[in-house]
C-alpha cells in the first residue's frame, strides 16, 4: 500500500525520498522528505489513520485556492507592514502565486513545492536596462542573475509562513507540506569592501559626474552604512544640519534610525542643501524635476565605477566597508549591528575577522598591565 521512491534532482543533484500511500477508492496520497526514515514515519502514519478512518484531509483543502490564501495572508498578516518589508514580502509572495496559479491547497505537495524551489534557484532574470556609457556612447545589455541560495532560502519560508497559517489558525489543511522541504546550503556572507586606494578612486570619480548628488550619496553611504534605499528616500525634513544628524524613518526591519552626519560626509550634504535652489522636498530628487526621489541613478553609478576602474563591486558594498572599517578599528561586534541597524548579531559575524589584530593588542596590553 504504502511505496518509498529515492529522487535526485536534475539540477542540484540532491537526493530526497517521495512517499506514497495507495488505497483503491481513495486519492493518492504523497509526501517527499529529505531521508527515507521521515518518509517511512508518514507513511506509516497515513496508514494508521487511513484504518481509523481519519485518513482524508480538510475538504476545504480540495475547494480553496492557493490564490485565496495568498490574499488573506496579505490582508491579515502583512497589511499594515512599513513599506519595505512589505514590498520584499509581496515578491516573495507574488512568485508563489505564478507558480501555483490554479491550484487548490491540496495539490500543494512537498514534491510540488520542490520541483518549484529548484526552479526558483535556476531561473535567470535581469536587473535594469541596456545601458549607454555617456562617456563612450558603447551599450551593454543588462547583467543576467540567477538567485543566491540565501534569496532562495526566504521564498521558502514565506511559502512555509503561509501555510503554516493555513494549518494552525484557519485549519485549512491537516499539515504543512513545506515542513520537510531542505533550504538551500548559504555560503558566508560575502564581504567585499573598499581599500583606502579604491575609496578615492571611487570619490573623486563620483565627484566628476554629471550627477551632482552622486558624491554626497556615496559619502553618506560609506560614513553611515546606510542601506541605498534608505538613502535615496531621504527627505530635508529627516535632516537636521545644526545637530548633525538625520533620521531613516522606513528601514528595512522597520524600526527608525538615526544617522550621525560626520566629516566629509556633512560638508557635502550642508553644500547639497545650499545647491537645493528648487526646494525639493528629497535630499536626492529626480534629475529630470520629476516628483519623487531619484531611484533609478544606476547609469551614472556605472559609470562612476568604469572611471575609478574598480570591478566586482556593488552599491551594498559600501555598507561593507562601513562595517569593515569599524571593525578594522576595534569596534565591537554590538557596536557594528546597532550602525548597520542589524537587529542580532548574526548578520556581523562576517566582520570578526577583520577585528583580530586589535583584539590581540588589547590582550598584550591587559597581560602587560597585570604582569600575566
Amino acid at each position: 500500500m504504502a511505496s518509498i521512491q529515492r529522487i535526485v534532482s536534475p539540477l542540484t543533484k540532491e537526493i530526497s525520498y517521495r512517499a506514497q500511500v495507495r488505497v483503491k477508492g481513495r486519492p493518492t496520497q504523497s509526501a517527499t522528505f529529505a531521508n527515507r526514515l521521515k518518509a517511512q514515519k508518514w507513511a506509516t502514519s497515513i496508514e494508521a489513520a487511513i484504518d481509523e478512518g481519519r485518513d482524508f484531509p480538510h475538504m476545504r483543502s480540495r475547494r480553496t485556492a492557493f490564490a485565496d490564501v495568498a490574499k488573506r495572508y496579505r490582508e491579515t498578516v502583512t497589511a499594515d507592514w512599513p513599506e519595505p518589508a512589505k514590498s520584499a514580502r509581496e515578491r516573495h509572495l507574488k512568485w508563489w502565486e505564478d507558480r501555483f496559479a490554479g491550484l487548490t491547497l491540496a495539490e500543494i505537495t512537498a514534491d510540488r513545492i520542490v520541483e518549484a524551489r529548484d526552479a526558483l534557484a535556476a531561473e535567470k532574470f535581469t536587473r535594469g536596462k541596456p545601458h549607454k556609457n555617456r562617456k563612450t556612447g558603447e551599450v551593454t545589455a543588462p547583467a543576467e542573475y540567477t538567485r543566491s541560495p540565501a534569496t532562495c532560502n526566504k521564498y521558502l519560508i514565506v511559502l512555509a509562513r503561509v501555510l503554516n497559517l493555513a494549518v494552525k489558525e484557519w485549519r485549512l489543511m491537516d499539515r504543512n507540506p513545506a515542513a520537510d522541504i531542505s533550504k538551500k546550503k548559504e555560503p558566508r556572507g560575502r564581504v567585499r569592501f573598499l581599500s583606502d586606494a579604491e575609496r578615492e578612486a571611487l570619490l573623486n570619480a563620483c565627484a566628476a559626474s554629471d550627477w551632482k548628488g552622486l558624491h554626497t550619496l556615496v559619502m553618506l553611504a560609506i560614513s553611515t552604512g546606510a542601506r541605498r534605499g534608505e538613502l535615496i528616500n531621504l527627505k530635508w525634513s529627516d535632516v537636521d544640519l545644526k545637530t548633525a544628524r538625520a533620521t531613516v524613518q522606513d528601514t528595512k526591519n522597520g524600526d527608525s534610525r538615526v544617522l550621525p552626519l560626520v566629516g566629509r560626509a556633512f560638508d557635502a550634504l550642508r553644500e547639497l542643501k545650499l545647491q537645493n535652489s528648487a526646494r525639493n522636498e528629497y535630499v536626492f530628487p529626480q534629475a529630470s524635476g520629476f516628483p519623487g526621489p531619484y531611484v533609478h541613478f544606476d547609469g551614472y553609478w556605472r559609470d562612476a565605477l568604469t572611471t575609478a576602474k574598480l570591478e566586482d563591486f556593488r552599491f551594498h558594498d559600501l555598507r561593507h566597508t562601513t562595517a569593515s572599517y569599524l571593525a578594522s578599528q576595534g569596534a565591537s561586534l554590538l557596536e557594528i549591528a546597532d550602525t548597520l541597524g542589524h537587529r542580532t548579531l548574526n548578520m556581523v559575524k562576517r566582520y570578526a575577522h577583520l577585528a583580530q589584530s586589535h583584539k590581540v593588542r588589547a590582550i598584550e596590553k591587559m597581560a602587560k598591565e597585570r604582569g600575566l
